[in-house]
């Protein structure tokens, strides 16, 4: 019998039926690997891989997975594992044959300690579970938390016009009056479906308040301040009593947390898993002559709906067409977690997806020498429902799904642009969903595809004063590793990952630290920019919620402005990947075991 992973040959049903994709295993358990029988005698194994030669060009694929970094002494700094590989072979259909060909995946949790007490930003109040799932009752509670971030702006807005009253400054008490009868006008609308009492007295509110702005604004125009400051107090006054009212349907036992977010906050105290990360390998195969190749197949949109989604659906593992995924990633179980699209999301329209249908966005930054990706509240200029991530930088929206589009290059491999999108993630020992950012790009290297990527909690939707940070400064730099380089043990690994614009940013490669903000740390790429940057442009903190957007147009700080320090989560979008390179020809326990190897490597 032979040990090589061999594939596997279907004829295909004339019926049309749709048989299951078969699913071979690999499990590790006390360091002993046990695969499933992967093959039959060496003859028919023989036979097999000539027809499916003959069918199919390149049929191999071996595991890669990110490098782990270097060893870092820091309590906040929390790296993924352990790792999980699998061989997750697809299926390709070739003159009536399903042709199983190889394919591997590597994955790992990141799981963090205590993350509530390790901070002194206050918990936010601008996030709930989606309505989907937590609003059947018609309350409009993630209404009112939306509602309550534009109220907070508009006493934003009320306090920059009234000390531009007291300043004697038209222009200025123009603008924030200007403000806050715009975003007046925002509440209105957020609560038209929204029955409750609460939602009733706020919208009926917004017309009063709306109407005192206006007389404000009036006695600015006729310079009579002191009538113009007793309207704007007045108005502030509403604002405020609208607050308390707000925050009493969101904390009915004024703990200072949502109702509906008090478990997630409980398991953040614990070890909470924060993010996730994946590499998952496929041969570049393509079906001779006109037949479909696998990058062609894979398109973004198909890749985003392996990730997103209800998890192991109805028929999820079932294909009758020409390339069937494996079962772990057609039916989302690769990840310990399940990921689902935002509300106003779908992929099939991805051009047409509004900004005012969505409840959280993506927003980027460049530096001097990188990019930095955040979440970011819809009402943001600068947000979008999701973000291209070009190897050159260069930030763009996304207007189709159908191609990864132009590539660069990385040393031997070609990467595309990575993909940045906003989710709510549930993992498997989580009471309730937490709001994410995911992210995924396509690779070549050594005749393969690498789908690289994961998710990251969204922090500045949970905290105040805090913002989710994926930071690049290029591409991901792809190293080919062989066989006999870890079992020699003789290869050091990060010298194979070098080459990063910023040096010291290889020793945290996809490691998630969280601390407060300082612009000099090694892990940001270069040129990142102050909390309040010096060109007084807009920057991460200050697009987390609509309050961190009026507090910067009306001059202030967001993320200095507050009782705490600015506070980051901060991992790679360019982590360095390793990947085994030149084993077509290697077994599959060996090829499991250098997975392993790869993942775990630290050096």
């Amino acid at each position: 019998m032979s040990k090589k992973g061999h594939p596997n040959v279907e004829s295909v049903d004339d019926t049309g039926s749709s048989p299951l994709m078969k699913r071979r295993t690999v499990l590790a358990s006390g360091g002993a690997v046990v695969l499933g029988s992967l093959a039959g005698c060496t003859a028919l194994d023989g036979l097999r891989d000539r027809a499916s030669d003959e069918a199919v060009a390149n049929r191999a694929a071996s595991p890669a997975g990110f490098y782990a970094g270097g060893d870092i002494d820091d309590e906040t700094a929390y790296r993924s594992g352990p790792v999980d590989v699998r061989f997750v072979p697809p299926r390709l259909q070739a003159d009536s044959r399903r042709i199983e060909i190889d394919g591997w995946s590597t994955s790992g949790a990141t799981k963090a300690k205590d993350l509530n007490s390790s901070r002194s930003n206050k918990p936010s109040t601008i996030w709930v579970p989606d309505p989907r799932d937590e609003d059947s009752d018609g309350d409009g509670i993630p209404a009112l938390a939306t509602v309550l971030d534009i109220e907070r702006a508009l006493l934003v807005y009320a306090d920059a016009a009234i000390a531009a009253v007291d300043d004697r400054s038209t222009d200025d008490a123009k603008a924030s009056l200007d403000a806050f009868i715009n975003a007046t006008t925002k509440v209105r609308a957020e609560l038209e479906s929204c029955s409750s009492e609460t939602c009733t007295s706020v919208r009926e509110n917004a017309d009063s308040r709306k109407g005192l702005a206006r007389d404000a604004s009036d006695a600015v125009d006729a310079g009579q301040w002191d009538s113009a400051r007793k309207f704007l107090q007045r108005a502030r006054r509403i604002v405020q009593g609208d607050i308390e009212r707000l925050v009493g349907d969101l904390d009915s036992d004024g703990d200072g947390l949502p109702d509906l977010t008090a478990p997630l906050y409980d398991y953040l105290d614990g070890e909470p898993t924060i993010g996730e990360h994946f590499v998952v390998s496929l041969p570049d195969a393509r079906v001779r002559g006109d037949g479909p190749a696998l990058a062609d197949e894979l398109t973004p949109e198909r890749v985003l709906e392996y990730f997103t989604g209800e998890r192991n659906a109805e028929s999820c593992g079932e294909s009758d067409g020409t390339v069937a995924i494996h079962r772990d990633l057609a039916c989302r179980d690769l990840l310990t977690s399940t990921l689902e699209l935002g509300s106003g999301f779908d992929l099939s329209q991805s051009r047409g997806i509004d900004k005012k249908d969505i409840r959280r966005g993506v927003a980027a930054f460049g530096t001097s020498g990188g990019v930095v990706v955040t979440g970011a509240t819809p009402a943001a200029e600068v947000a979008a429902p999701m973000l291209r991530v070009a190897p050159d930088n260069s930030v763009s929206p996304v207007d189709s799904l159908d191609s990864w589009g132009p590539e660069g290059s990385s040393g031997e491999a070609t990467v595309s642009a990575a993909l940045v999108c906003p989710v709510v993630a549930t993992p498997a020992d989580c009471p309730c969903p937490m709001p994410a950012l995911f992210h995924v790009r396509r690779i070549r290297h050594d005749d393969q595809l690498l789908f690289v990527g994961g998710w990251q909690l969204d922090d500045g939707t949970l905290y105040e004063n805090s913002a989710t940070l994926l930071v690049a400064d290029g591409p991901n730099v792809v190293a080919g590793v062989t066989r006999s380089d870890l079992e020699d043990g003789a290869i050091e690994l990060r010298s194979r990952v070098e080459g990063r614009k910023n040096p010291g940013r290889t020793t945290y490669a996809n490691i998630t630290l969280t601390r407060e903000y300082d612009s000099n740390d090694d892990s940001l790429p270069p040129g990142a920019h102050q909390i309040c940057r010096d060109d007084g442009e807009l920057y991460c903190w200050g697009v987390q919620s609509r309050e961190g957007l009026a507090t910067h147009e009306t001059g202030g700080c967001p993320g200095r402005d507050g009782d705490a320090p600015a506070w980051s989560v901060v991992t790679a979008l360019d982590a360095p990947v390793l990947h085994l390179a030149g084993a077509a020809d290697a077994s599959n326990d060996v090829k499991f075991k250098a997975g392993a190897e790869l993942s775990k490597a630290v050096n």
